[in-house]
Parts: C-alpha cells; sequence; structure tokens
C-alpha cells in the first residue's frame, strides 16, 4: 500500500511541513509538495486561491502510482503518530463507500471551533463538529489541513468557492458522497504567528451558522 503525502505551501512553510513529514513514525513513500508562489491576500481571495490550487495539486497527483493520498497543509502541527493512526482507521474502515478519514484542528479565524462540520441537506445552516466528543464522529466535511484518502476518491473531490460561508475545502469534502470521519482523539495542532493553537485549549467552542432573514447569522457556544 503506498502513500502520497501532498500539500499546497507558502514558501516560508516549506521546510516546517517537510519537517512534520520527517518526523511521523511510518513515513509516506512519496512526498509531493507544491509552493504557492503568489499566495493571496484577504479571506475570500484566498478561498478562490485554494479551490485553484487543489485543482492544480490534482493534475499533479494524477501521475503517481500509490493508493492513499494523505492531505497536508502547511501550517499543521503533526503529532508523530498521526500518519499511523490514520492508516489504521482506514484499515477497519475501508469499503466501498468509505470516503476519508481526518485528525481535528481548530481554525484561527477569531472562531475557534474544529474545523469539521456537520451540514444541512439544503445548505442553510451548518455546525462544527462537537469538540467534547471522543473517538470517532462522521461529519459532512473537514478542512484540508489533515486527511486520508483512497486516490481513486480523493481525484473525484471538487473544490469550488463561489461566495459560500464555508470555504472550498468544505465544497470538496460535500463533492465526496462517501462516508467521512474524523478522529476526535488525533488532534493538530494549528501554527499561528502568536504560537500554536489546539482543539484542547480553552478557547475552543463549538459554532452554529444559519440563515435568518435571508442574512447568515451564527450563534457561539461552549
Amino acid at each position: 500500500m503506498k502513500i502520497l503525502a501532498v500539500a499546497s505551501v507558502e514558501k516560508h512553510q516549506y521546510d516546517f511541513i517537510k519537517e512534520q513529514i520527517a518526523n511521523q513514525i511510518l513515513q509516506p513513500q512519496e512526498v509531493l509538495i507544491m509552493i504557492d508562489t503568489q499566495p493571496a491576500e484577504g479571506i475570500n481571495n484566498r478561498r478562490k486561491r485554494i479551490a485553484d490550487n487543489q485543482a492544480i495539486l490534482e493534475s499533479m497527483v494524477n501521475k503517481y502510482d500509490v493508493d492513499l493520498i494523505w492531505q497536508i497543509e502547511g501550517d499543521s502541527v503533526l503529532p508523530p503518530n498521526t500518519l499511523q493512526k490514520l492508516v489504521r482507521h482506514y484499515r477497519k474502515l475501508k469499503n466501498d463507500d468509505f470516503g476519508y478519514i481526518s485528525g481535528i484542528q481548530v481554525g484561527r479565524h477569531g472562531l475557534y471551533c474544529i474545523g469539521a462540520w456537520h451540514i444541512a441537506e439544503d445548505r442553510q445552516s451548518f455546525e462544527s463538529v462537537d469538540y467534547r466528543k471522543k473517538g470517532l464522529v462522521s461529519i459532512d466535511a473537514t478542512g484540508f489541513y489533515c486527511l486520508l484518502a483512497p486516490k481513486g476518491v480523493w481525484m473525484n473531490g471538487i473544490a469550488t468557492w463561489n461566495g459560500e460561508m464555508y470555504g472550498p475545502d468544505v465544497n470538496w469534502g460535500l463533492s465526496i458522497r462517501k462516508k467521512k470521519y474524523v478522529d476526535m482523539d488525533l488532534t493538530i495542532g494549528h501554527k499561528i504567528k502568536s504560537g500554536i493553537i489546539k482543539p484542547e485549549d480553552l478557547s475552543t467552542c463549538n459554532v452554529r451558522f444559519y440563515v435568518e432573514d435571508d442574512t447568515w447569522k451564527f450563534k457561539q457556544y461552549l
């Protein structure tokens, strides 16, 4: 079983993510790190850029003869057993309806909630996975920070962004009509300028976004 680690990173993140991969107990057979030489500024522009970069990554990954894709982000702080745990889950869960398995990470845009989501069928509301849960939890989508998927499934994901309240990574997850999970015990750090934020930090909360009177609103709760 051959694993390809993939990441789209900014130049200053390159050495850091290489080190995170090198520190893994279980090593991927192949590594593909794409450097974004023109990263966008502002959340909306960055979301468009993420969608574009995912399409570029897909064209590059298509050339690799591997079984599994391990996608990570340049600011993910990975425990040494991250890939090992993801592969163990995959071996237990794999079937024709398996989509992907991910760890959990806290977002950094003001609301420190878990970047894994339950999303209503009509897309008019969505909420973060409850940070207090343990073990495996079924979700609708996650970020790209740390997920493991069969290559065929990963290649079929479509990252788009057309002004939704959530990003292209969530649209990518929603486009995969298979079962997706997070391991609530596999916590991934998120490197920011002031340090590292973690799911176990006291600042972590739950958030629900919803449409009311044609306006997106949110409710934050502990």
